[in-house]
């Protein structure tokens, strides 16, 4: 799911840097919340997109980063922070061959 307002709002205003995590769910459907934000002039946090998943894994990540490639319209000139899980760097070099992908600092730390 997409937030229209909040991708108009990105494509138009907002950096190009989009922070990816997932956080794993504990209710009876189990899973996992995939998730894009970012954050705007004040600093407060902007959600893009989210998806929910069965496992975080290569597939998900990639069916994930192929619905935001279709809300962003400079794909290229974006960066992409995450907290280098495997699933969302493999994704990232197919699907984002050109942005930048950053590492988040505390899970650099």
């Amino acid at each position: 799911m997409a937030i229209g307002a909040s991708i108009k709002r990105f494509n138009s205003i907002i950096r190009q840097i989009i922070y990816i995590d997932a956080t794993h769910l504990k209710a009876r459907t189990m899973g996992v919340l995939l998730i894009a934000l970012c954050k705007d002039g004040n600093e407060m946090i902007y959600p893009l997109a989210f998806e929910f998943a069965n496992f975080e894994c290569i597939e998900s990540w990639t069916s994930f980063f192929k619905k935001l490639r279709k809300l962003i319209q400079y794909p290229d000139l974006m960066m992409l922070v995450s907290d280098q899980h495997n699933g969302i760097f493999n994704a990232m070099e197919v699907i984002f061959p050109n942005a930048t992908h950053g590492i988040c600092a505390y899970h650099l730390v």
